[in-house]
């Protein structure tokens, strides 16, 4: 029998949207030592492939980011951090910056087959509904989703001219309404959906998976799903068509986490860090409209990090996960070449 998922974590946008207590901005003393810290590692012309947290010295920010790491996992899913200085600031300090923070908070992994491990989010004016769709190419509204490791963190650039706003929900709480209104299409949503890897396979791996949407791992709740890559497997002629009942669950999963009293919405400032659990939390972002000049357009920096706290998984996300036992680093698409910093 399917069970309620419970914890701090099963919130609706109600409970957050009026609460500062999931954001936290720097003071004057964790800035300073930030920039320190980045012209530190720039004076030693570390590269970042070969950086590790001691390279990136954080005396005050270091308990902060351990205490995020705790509350991404045991808490609500969700922290942002905000104040971190961009303004005069080079690329490369920007980049070093983040590479910094993130190697305190988790391991990183691949973003795609390219070894992409730093991405870079921007509109280059990708189509929709392409089989290979990654829509963090283009400036279309999304539907929510989770990308493929225990957590995603965001750093803003610079936000769009006009839009772009960031919504998430609570993937329990969806479970949750769902558990409540149509148990029967959640059992649904606990068996295996066929999934595609967007492109992302090795030469002579397989570019398709199995892996259902909820599953429970030793009491521990976890989530992943994105309509977008299961839409892609449905294309492939080889596999076999959703059931009604499969398109239903979908369907009304989409339909729940739509609901404004499920989702917080937030826009990005500069300087922001988003970091969100995605075994917990199912996010998107509205259409935007970018400014004209290349130097002004929207541009935020993604991390996918596995987390040493990480929960353990269902076999049945084995799949993908590859390595599903607690604190295991897992997650991403594998890579191969040379580690790479900059996408697009």
């Amino acid at each position: 029998m399917i069970e309620e998922a419970a914890g701090p974590a099963n919130w609706r946008g109600r409970d957050l949207q009026n609460s500062d207590s999931w954001i936290y901005c720097l003071d004057d003393a964790e800035t300073a030592e930030v920039k320190q810290a980045v012209a530190s590692v720039i004076d030693r012309n570390i590269p970042l492939k070969d950086m590790t947290a001691n390279d990136f010295s954080l005396p005050f920010l270091a308990p902060v980011l351990n205490n995020l790491r705790e509350e991404l996992e045991e808490g609500t899913g969700l922290k942002l951090l905000r104040g971190f200085p961009t303004d005069f600031l080079s690329m490369e300090h920007l980049r070093v910056m983040y590479w910094g923070i993130g190697l305190h908070v988790g391991t990183a992994v691949s973003q795609s087959n390219r070894n992409d491990y730093l991405g870079d989010v921007r509109n280059i004016g990708t189509p929709h509904g392409g089989p290979n769709f990654r829509g963090y190419t283009s400036n279309g509204n999304l539907t929510y989703h989770v990308d493929a490791a225990d957590v995603t963190g965001l750093f803003c650039l610079r936000p769009a001219k006009k839009g772009g706003l960031s919504r998430i929900v609570s993937s329990l709480a969806v479970h949750n309404e769902i558990l409540e209104t149509r148990p029967d299409l959640l059992e649904v949503l606990y068996r295996p959906y066929w999934w595609s890897m967007q492109g992302n396979e090795l030469p002579g791996t397989a570019g398709f998976y199995t892996q259902p949407i909820f599953a429970v791992e030793q009491g521990y709740f976890a989530c992943r799903y994105t309509r977008t890559h299961i839409r892609s497997a449905e294309m492939n002629s080889d596999l076999p068509d959703l059931t009604p009942m499969q398109s239903a669950a979908l369907d009304l999963f989409d339909e729940v986490c739509a609901r404004q009293e499920f989702n917080i919405t937030m826009m990005f400032e500069p300087g922001d860090i988003q970091f969100l659990n995605n075994h917990l939390t199912l996010h998107t972002r509205t259409a935007f409209e970018d400014s004209e000049c290349n130097d002004q357009k929207r541009h935020l920096m993604r991390l996918w990090l596995s987390l040493p706290n990480g929960r353990p998984l269902s076999s049945g996300f084995k799949p993908f996960y590859r390595h599903i036992s607690a604190g295991a680093v897992r997650g991403g698409f594998p890579g191969q070449g040379e580690m790479k910093f900059q996408t697009l």
